[in-house]
């Protein structure tokens, strides 16, 4: 390759780095989130439940999120047993401010009454569907108690004649029936893959989401046997960063005219 391409391809793949920022929310070790109803583990039940981590990355003014579950690809697991469509992927919760119940290190009594007001929802289309689908980011401009359901909401089997292990006052989904939960018009995609993974993507422009530096999030089943929740940072550069690679390039590219 002649320096100049060399060159080119270098600042272009620098560029592209710069552009793309990640930041990850472990569910593993010491201080992974746990969350209510004080079972003493982090996952209730088997580990089809278990969740690894998460991992939120911005390129431009489009947010991925990708939550890595064993959980993927196992929508309606239980139907009959905890209600009629069985368990289903709950809703994303996003905040610019993470403020769990607890000083412990797994926060084992927190929950949607006492912890973290969340601000928005990506909430599902279809969360029984095992491909994936489109989600709606909704303003949750009232409190926990008024803008977002538990457990409860959705198992309706376990809380009227069954015996059920769950995390029941964990956040799993937005109340749209609430009038202080508004559609801010943004919609994303959502994709599923089995025994690995959940992905949602959706493009923040118009939203003040695109001027956070820095991402609270809480995710789980519709059951909440496990959950994932934290605080990571999504850092972009500045518009200079590129202003600085193309004079770079310009400076590069008169020079090489002069010489040949």
């Amino acid at each position: 390759m002649k320096p100049f391409s060399m060159f080119v391809a270098a600042a272009m793949l620098a560029l592209g780095f710069g552009q793309a920022s990640a930041g990850e929310i472990s569910d593993t070790g010491a201080n992974a989130y746990w969350g209510g109803k004080g079972y003493g583990a982090d996952v209730i039940g088997s580990s089809m439940y278990d969740i690894q981590n998460a991992a939120i990355s911005r390129v431009g003014s489009v947010l991925t999120i990708v939550i890595n579950t064993n959980f993927a690809g196992h929508a309606g697991a239980d139907a009959g047993v905890v209600s009629t469509r069985g368990i289903g992927y709950g809703d994303v919760f996003l905040s610019d401010v993470w403020n769990p119940y607890g000083s412990d290190a797994h926060h084992q009594y927190d929950k949607a009454s006492n912890g973290t007001n969340w601000d928005y929802a990506l909430s599902l289309d279809n969360r029984y569907s095992n491909t994936g689908g489109t989600f709606r980011l909704l303003s949750l401009d009232g409190t926990n108690a008024n803008d977002i359901l538990t457990p409860s909401s959705f198992l309706n089997k376990c809380t009227l004649d069954r015996t059920c292990s769950y995390r029941d006052g964990a956040a799993v989904a937005a109340n749209t029936a609430s009038s202080t939960v508004k559609a801010t018009g943004l919609t994303g995609t959502w994709s599923v893959y089995k025994d690995s993974a959940l992905t949602f993507k959706i493009d923040l422009s118009g939203s003040e989401l695109l001027n956070w530096n820095a991402f609270a999030m809480h995710w789980g089943e519709t059951c909440a046997n496990d959950v994932i929740e934290g605080m990571t940072s999504a850092r972009v550069p500045e518009p200079a960063s590129l202003a600085l690679v193309l004079l770079g390039l310009g400076s590069f590219a008169a020079l090489r005219r002069r010489r040949g």
